[in-house]
C-alpha cells in the first residue's frame, strides 16, 4: 500500500504543482434590451500574448460565469448565445490585483454569426438539461480503439463494473440507445462494449418518461434511466468500426469484429467474437456474463454473432431489427462451504464441483412504430428467442452434522430448451384538444421449456458407527409453458391548464402448467420405467386480474406532480391435476402511488415517487412437489402462498455546478413488503433425504430494505484535465424466515467506499483509486453465528503514448478478502499490460500484451442471508500471453480517413474545430 500511495503521488503531483494559478475573472451576461440575465451563454478566454485559448465554459442560471487559476497576463474574455450578437471585454491579471470583476456584459439582438470570432473553444464538458446530463465526448479523452465502455469510466457520476454493467447516478442502466434508436434491443453490452468510442459526440444520462408519457405529454411518474449515445456528424454517413485478432499462450485466442454503416438516419451494425479468455460483449440475458478477460467465474469459450438495422423514414415511420446468435462453453471447478442456521443445531455443507456447461441462444427483435393518421399512430414491437442449455455436474460432498456425517457424490445430466415469444402492440390516438388521449396496449407472452435430466446419487452416512448407503438413479422429464395476456386502457382528459385526469384499466391473463415426472432406473429393464409417484406431479396454475385506476397530474414552472389510486381484483385458481384438488384464492388490493418533482434551477432537482405494488407467486413456488436433484436440499412448493404486496419510496437529489464541473447525487430506496414469500427450512430426521433440508415457501411479514447511495465530483485541475470522484452506499436488509419451525430475523448491512482520480491528457491515461466494503449479518436463532467481513481493493491504471505512436500500459489491482472462513481469506494482485505500435496512418495498431502477470487471480466470493453462510472458491483464467493487430475502418463520405484518437490534434476535425476539436464561438 505504501507503494502503491507512493506511485500515486509522483504521478499526480507534478500535475497539480504545474496548475497552480493565482487569478479569476467573473462577471455576468445579461440581455442588452431588457438586462436579464443569459443562463447557458457561451462564454471562452483566450490569452493575447500566444493567442492560445485558456479554457471555456457556459453561464448559470443567473447568468453568471467565474474563471479561475489564471496566471499574470493580459486576456480577452468573448460571450455569446444564438441570436444575440457576440461581445469581448479585454482584462489584465496581475499579482497586485488577481481577481477582476467584469460586471454584467450586454449581449445586444441581431444575428449569430460562426465565423465572426475566430477561436476555437472546447464546447461545455458537461450540459444540464431538464431530464438530461450530457457529456461531450471530446472532453474526456480515451486511448485508441477504445470502446464506449472506456469512455464511460470517465464520466463523473457513472459507475462501470468488472462484468461491464453501467449505472448512473446510482441506477442501473437497463438501455442503451444510439442517437434515439434502440441498438440490439434491450442489453446495453452490446453497445458499451463493441462501439467504438470515437464515434461518440455526446453522452446523454436520460431520466426517460414511459411510453404513455411520451405520447400525452403528461408525466405519469415512472420514469426508466438510460443512455443515448450521438455520434458524431461525420460519422453519420460512412463506415466506421474496429477489427481484432489476437493469438497467445496456451492457444488462446481473441478475434473481435464490429462494422457499422451509418447514412443520415439510417445505421446498420454488425458484431461479432470469438475467443477462449473469458470475454463476452453481450450481456447476461443472453447468456453471457460481460467478462472482462480473466475476473469472471470459470473457463469460458465465447461465439458470437450479430446484426442491427434502424431507419426513420419521411413519413416518420421508425424501424428496427436485430438478430443476434451466441454460443458459449463454460467449465468451472467450485469449492463451497456452507454453514445452515437451523436453531439450536448447525449444518455444514462441503461440496467440490466440476461443471462443464454449453449454452445456444438465438434472439430476434423487431420493431415498427407508425402514423396511421395525424392523430393515431401504432406500434408493434416483437421478440422471438430460442436457448438450449446442457450441462454435466459431478460433485463429490459432505453434509456434516453432531451425531452422523453423510459422505456422498453426484452426477447431474441437464438438457433443456426454451423457445419464447414476446410481443408488444401500442394504439394511441389523439384527439383535437390538446392533452385529450387514448391508448390501448397489448402485450403477450408465450414460453415452453422443454427438460431433461438425469440424476446419480449415493450417500454414505456413518451413525453411531454403522455405515448405511442410499443410491438414487432417476430420469427427470419436466415440461413447463406459460401464456402471459396484459391489456390496459388509459384516457388523459385536461381538467386546467396545469392540471390533468388519467383512467385506466388493465386485464391481465396469467396461465401456467408444469409437469414433471421422475423414473426409477430398472435394473430389469435396464430403462428408466419405474415411475416413483413421490417426485412426479402435473400442476396448473392461472391468475386473472382487474385492475381499475385514477390519476391526477399536476405542473407548475418548476414542479410536477402525480397521485393516483388503483383497486386490484386477483383472482387465482390452483389445480392439482394428480391429486385431482382445486384451490382458489381471491385477494383485493389498493395500490396508491404518488410523486413530487421539484427542479430548483435546471442543474439541480429533487425527486420523491412512492409506488404500492404486489408480486404473484412463482409455479415452482406453488407446486407441492418435491425436488430431489439438489444434495443439500428438497424443495417443494406451497399452494397456500398469498401474492407479496410492496411499498416502495425513492427519494433522488442531484445537483450539477454549471461552469465547474462540480455534481453530487443522491439516491435513497426504501422497500416494505407484506406476505414476503420466504423459506421455511428444517431438517429431515430420516428416510431417504435423512440429513438433507425440507424448503417450504411461507408468507411472512415485518421484512424491509433500503439502500442509499451517493457520487461526488470534482475537478482538481482546471480544463478537466483531472476529476476526483467519490462513491458512497449503504444497503440495510431485515429478513424473516423459519429455521426447524423458529422464527429467525436477519439482519444484514453493508458499507462500500470508492475514491478516484481520472486523468483527461493528452499523452497520459491515468485512473487510480481505493474500494472498500464491509458486511455484516446477525441471526437471532445464533447470535454466535454472527459474521462480518471485509474487502479492500486498490487500483491504479496508467498509460502513455511514446513517440512513434509508441504505447505502454499497465493496470494493477490488488485485492484483499478478510472476516471470511478458513481458506477463504484471500489476497492478491492482478497485473495486466500491454504495448503497442500504431501503423498504417494510425489505423493499425499491433499489441503485445500479457495477463495476470503474477500468476495470482482468484475467485473468492461470501454470501451471508436469512440461515445461511456460503463461502465460494473457483477456478478463474490465469497468467497468458497474447499478440493481436487491430485494424480500425474509418471511410466517411466515400473518402478513408485516419483514426482520430482525442487530444493528439492528429487526424480528422471535431465538431468544426481543430488540434482537440470544439465549436467557433
Amino acid at each position: 500500500m505504501k507503494l502503491f500511495f507512493t506511485c500515486l503521488l509522483l504521478l499526480t503531483c507534478p500535475f497539480i504543482y504545474a496548475q497552480q494559478k493565482i487569478g479569476s475573472v467573473s462577471g455576468r451576461i445579461i440581455q442588452a434590451k431588457d438586462k436579464k440575465p443569459i443562463d447557458y451563454a457561451s462564454i471562452a478566454v483566450k490569452s493575447l500574448k500566444d493567442s492560445s485559448v485558456i479554457g471555456s465554459s457556459t453561464t448559470n442560471e443567473a447568468g453568471k460565469f467565474i474563471f479561475k487559476n489564471l496566471q499574470p497576463g493580459s486576456y480577452r474574455l468573448y460571450a455569446a448565445f444564438l441570436g444575440l450578437k457576440n461581445s469581448n471585454k479585454d482584462f489584465i491579471i496581475s499579482i497586485d490585483k488577481p481577481d477582476v470583476n467584469l460586471g454584467d456584459i450586454s449581449l445586444e439582438s441581431g444575428s449569430f454569426d460562426l465565423q465572426t470570432v475566430e477561436i476555437k473553444a472546447e464546447v461545455p464538458p458537461i450540459v444540464v438539461k431538464k431530464d438530461t446530463l450530457e457529456f461531450n465526448a471530446s472532453s474526456f479523452k480515451t486511448v485508441e480503439n477504445a470502446a464506449v465502455e472506456d469512455l464511460l469510466k470517465k464520466l463523473p457520476g457513472v459507475e462501470v463494473d468488472k462484468a461491464g454493467a453501467v449505472k448512473a447516478q446510482g441506477e442501473t442502466i437497463t438501455k442503451i440507445k444510439v442517437d434515439g434508436k434502440e441498438f440490439f434491443g434491450n442489453d446495453p453490452l452490446l453497445a458499451t462494449k463493441n462501439l467504438p468510442a470515437d464515434m461518440v459526440d455526446k453522452i446523454q444520462i436520460i431520466d426517460e418518461l414511459s411510453d404513455q408519457a411520451q405520447f400525452t405529454g403528461v408525466d405519469d411518474g415512472t420514469r426508466t434511466k438510460i443512455i443515448n449515445i450521438t455520434t458524431r456528424k461525420d460519422k453519420k454517413n460512412g463506415y466506421f468500426g474496429n477489427s481484432s485478432i489476437g493469438y497467445g499462450s496456451d492457444d488462446r485466442y481473441d478475434v473481435n469484429a464490429n462494422v457499422n454503416r451509418f447514412n443520415k438516419d439510417q445505421q446498420m451494425s454488425v458484431v461479432a467474437q470469438f475467443n477462449n479468455v473469458n470475454k463476452q460483449n453481450f450481456g447476461g440475458g443472453l447468456g453471457g456474463n460481460g467478462g472482462n478477460g480473466g475476473r469472471s467465474s470459470g473457463l469460458t469459450n465465447t461465439n458470437a454473432l450479430g446484426f442491427n438495422f434502424a431507419d426513420t423514414y419521411a413519413d416518420e415511420t421508425q424501424i428496427s431489427a436485430s438478430y443476434f446468435f451466441n454460443k458459449t462453453e463454460n467449465f468451472i471447478q467450485r469449492n463451497s462451504v456452507t454453514q445452515n442456521l437451523l436453531g439450536d443445531i448447525t449444518t455444514v455443507f462441503n461440496n467440490k464441483q466440476d461443471n462443464v456447461s454449453d449454452r445456444l441462444n438465438h434472439r430476434l427483435n423487431f420493431m415498427v412504430d407508425t402514423k396511421i393518421d395525424s392523430l393515431t399512430s401504432l406500434r408493434i414491437q416483437p421478440t422471438v428467442s430460442y436457448t438450449n442449455n446442457s450441462s454435466l455436474n459431478n460433485s463429490i460432498y459432505t453434509r456434516d452434522y453432531s451425531t452422523y456425517t453423510t459422505n456422498g457424490s453426484q452426477s447431474l445430466n441437464n438438457n433443456n430448451t426454451a423457445p419464447t415469444i414476446n410481443n408488444n402492440i401500442l394504439l394511441r390516438r389523439k384527439f383535437k384538444r390538446r392533452g385529450r388521449t387514448l391508448s390501448l396496449n397489448f402485450n403477450t407472452s408465450i414460453n415452453d421449456n422443454d427438460a431433461d435430466n438425469y440424476n446419480n446419487i449415493t450417500d454414505n452416512t456413518l451413525n453411531a458407527g454403522v455405515t448405511t448407503q442410499k443410491i438414487t438413479n432417476q430420469y427427470n422429464d419436466q415440461n413447463s409453458s406459460s401464456i402471459n395476456q396484459n391489456s390496459r386502457l388509459v384516457y388523459t382528459e385536461p381538467l386546467l391548464k396545469t392540471l390533468n385526469l388519467e383512467l385506466n384499466y388493465q386485464n391481465g391473463y396469467n396461465h401456467n402448467t408444469s409437469d414433471r415426472f421422475t423414473y426409477n432406473f430398472n435394473p430389469a429393464t435396464l430403462k428408466y420405467d419405474l415411475l416413483d409417484l413421490t417426485y412426479s406431479n402435473s400442476y396448473e396454475n392461472t391468475i386473472l386480474t382487474n385492475t381499475a385506476g385514477f390519476s391526477f397530474n399536476g405542473n407548475g414552472k418548476k414542479f410536477n406532480w402525480n397521485v393516483g389510486m388503483a383497486v386490484q381484483n386477483t383472482d387465482r385458481t390452483n389445480n392439482n391435476l394428480t391429486q385431482n384438488y382445486v384451490l382458489k384464492q381471491n385477494v383485493f388490493n389498493y395500490t396508491p402511488s404518488a410523486m413530487y418533482r421539484y427542479n430548483f434551477s435546471n442543474s439541480k432537482r429533487l425527486v420523491i415517487n412512492y409506488r404500492g405494488s404486489t408480486n404473484q407467486p412463482t409455479i415452482n413456488q406453488l407446486q407441492p412437489i418435491p425436488n430431489n436433484t439438489n444434495t443439500q436440499s428438497i424443495p417443494v412448493g406451497n399452494p397456500d402462498l398469498k401474492p407479496e404486496f410492496n411499498n416502495s419510496l425513492r427519494v433522488a437529489y442531484n445537483t450539477f455546478t454549471v461552469g465547474k464541473n462540480r455534481s453530487l447525487f443522491v439516491n435513497l430506496n426504501l422497500v416494505q413488503t407484506s406476505n414476503k414469500i420466504a423459506n421455511s427450512s428444517s431438517l429431515i430426521q430420516s428416510g431417504i433425504n435423512q440429513g438433507k433440508l425440507a424448503i417450504l415457501p411461507v408468507n411472512v411479514n415485518g421484512t424491509y430494505s433500503g439502500n442509499i447511495s451517493s457520487s461526488l465530483s470534482l475537478p482538481l485541475m482546471a480544463e478537466n484535465k483531472l476529476n476526483f470522484h467519490i462513491s458512497v452506499s449503504g444497503n440495510y436488509d431485515r429478513d424473516v424466515n423459519f429455521t426447524n419451525s423458529i422464527k429467525n430475523i436477519t439482519n444484514s448491512w453493508a458499507i462500500t467506499n470508492g475514491y478516484r482520480l481520472v486523468s483527461n491528457l493528452d499523452k497520459l491515461d491515468l485512473t487510480a483509486g481505493v474500494n472498500g466494503s464491509i458486511n455484516r449479518s446477525t441471526y437471532s436463532v445464533q447470535p454466535n453465528s454472527n459474521t462480518r467481513y471485509y474487502t479492500f481493493s486498490p487500483n491504479i491504471s496508467v498509460s502513455y503514448l511514446f513517440p512513434g505512436e509508441i504505447r505502454w500500459s499497465v493496470d494493477a489491482d490488488y485485492n484483499q478478502n478478510t472476516g471470511r472462513g478458513e481458506g477463504f481469506d484471500t489476497h492478491f494482485t492482478l497485473i495486466n499490460s500491454y504495448i503497442s505500435k500504431q501503423f498504417f496512418k494510425n489505423r493499425g495498431t499491433f499489441k503485445a500484451a500479457v495477463n495476470d502477470l503474477l500468476n495470482e487471480n482468484q475467485g473468492i466470493t461470501r454470501t451471508a442471508n436469512n440461515n445461511t453462510i456460503q463461502d465460494v472458491s473457483y477456478n478463474v483464467l490465469q497468467r497468458y500471453f497474447m499478440f493481436s493487430f487491430t485494424y480500425t475502418l474509418n471511410r466517411m463520405g466515400g473518402k478513408n480517413r485516419n483514426n482520430m484518437r482525442r487530444g493528439d490534434g492528429q487526424g480528422e476535425n471535431r465538431g468544426g474545430g481543430n488540434g482537440g476539436g470544439g465549436r467557433r464561438n
